[in-house]
């Protein structure tokens, strides 16, 4: 069990330097004070049942500073008060659209978002969902950016916001995979599409870019769209940006376990193209490597070994380091760090559980509809 503990913990600090080389890599939207530009940008919102989020999502687009916009939001078949709040706002600025009824073989935001896209005018379109919030100075510090690195694509990584017990566990996460997996630096400079990411709390597209990849008609069926949209940028060889956008844009994905848990179910096995090796795998290197050291480490205490309690304490820190890294770096929850191993069991349970309910359930449900897995493969 030593020989084992210690290739655990090599593979660990293997992931440490990659994580350290992931955040010095990410590119960060520096703030910009410019009020205009001769880019028309067309901010383009999907809200359905968001009664809690978007008026304040609303707000935060008409107050930036940026004004050579237009805005444009898609009431999805609401059953809340969210026409009645969005129909609150008076501004030349906003046009309201009703959405259509949802078609055979498209998921629900990928139809909203191709509505809205054929009623937009700007040159470059902006994809905001209804619960981000955008701090002033955020869209001409994001299309400044866009525009003088030539991005077909530019995605920020909000600060996501959590407050109860599951969403401070669980959220960090998100920056957990993509620091400590993902090769960062390449998302840029490589030409594979499938070492690309994509936000779909805040998506930037050159109006050419979204025509040219088919935007999102191409993949009406794909329930995680972001990463789709990212991959087809690549996959037409336009520019691909995902950058650090903490201190410009917020989100509150989810509100409570039951949110975090159908939204994380939703996600998980159709992100892995519904690989069943790819999900095996996960789960296997979630609870070798973050949940099997702390095992050990009450095994080694327990009996007095003081071998197995060196490493098993090796693996149990290494990863409570990473987050530490993170909690400064996108301001996470410091004292969660030291739960990552509550947080990857959280992992491997709701990976099960989107296996579960796309294999033998009635599919992932999202603001009340179901989707089985023979429509969104």
């Amino acid at each position: 069990m030593t020989t084992f503990l210690i290739i655990i913990d090599l593979i660990l600090l293997i992931l440490l330097l990659l994580n350290i080389i992931n955040i010095f890599s990410l590119n960060k939207i520096k703030l910009i004070t410019e009020t205009g530009s001769g880019d028309f940008v067309s901010v383009l919102i999907p809200a359905r049942n968001e009664e809690d989020n978007i008026g304040v999502c609303i707000a935060s687009v008409l107050e930036q500073n940026f004004t050579n916009f237009e805005l444009i939001i898609l009431n999805d078949n609401s059953t809340d008060s969210t026409l009645n709040i969005i129909s609150s706002f008076e501004s030349g600025k906003i046009k309201i659209i009703n959405g259509k009824p949802l078609p055979e073989g498209w998921v629900g935001k990928n139809f909203a978002c191709h509505q809205l896209q054929s009623e937009a005018k700007g040159d470059y379109l902006l994809f905001l969902d209804a619960d981000t919030i955008m701090k002033q100075g955020c869209l001409a510090s994001a299309i400044n950016f866009a525009r003088s690195y030539k991005t077909g694509l530019l995605s920020l990584m909000p600060y996501e916001i959590s407050i109860s017990f599951w969403e401070k566990t669980v959220i960090p996460m998100l920056y957990f995979a993509l620091m400590v997996f993902l090769p960062v630096p390449l998302i840029e400079r490589s030409g594979r599409k499938e070492i690309a990411v994509g936000n779909g709390q805040f998506m930037l597209f050159s109006r050419k870019c979204y025509d040219t990849i088919g935007g999102h008609k191409s993949l009406k069926n794909k329930i995680v769209e972001d990463v789709w949209l990212a991959k087809r940028v690549k996959e037409f060889r336009e520019k691909l940006i995902f950058a650090d956008g903490t201190d410009f844009v917020s989100c509150r994905m989810y509100k409570d376990f039951n949110e975090v848990w159908n939204g994380f179910s939703k996600n998980f096995f159709a992100g892995l193209s519904f690989s069943k090796s790819g999900l095996t795998v996960i789960i296997v290197l979630y609870f070798l490597l973050f949940i099997l050291p702390l095992i050990t480490l009450c095994s080694g205490i327990m009996n007095s070994d003081p071998d197995l309690l060196k490493y098993s304490l090796i693996g149990f820190i290494i990863p409570v380091i990473i987050r530490i890294t993170h909690a400064i770096k996108f301001h996470q929850p410091f004292l969660f760090s030291f739960l990552n191993f509550l947080s990857s069991g959280f992992i491997i349970a709701v990976a099960l559980n989107s296996f579960r309910i796309l294999k033998f359930g009635k599919g992932a449900n999202w603001k009340g509809r179901n989707y089985e897995e023979n429509v969104i493969k």
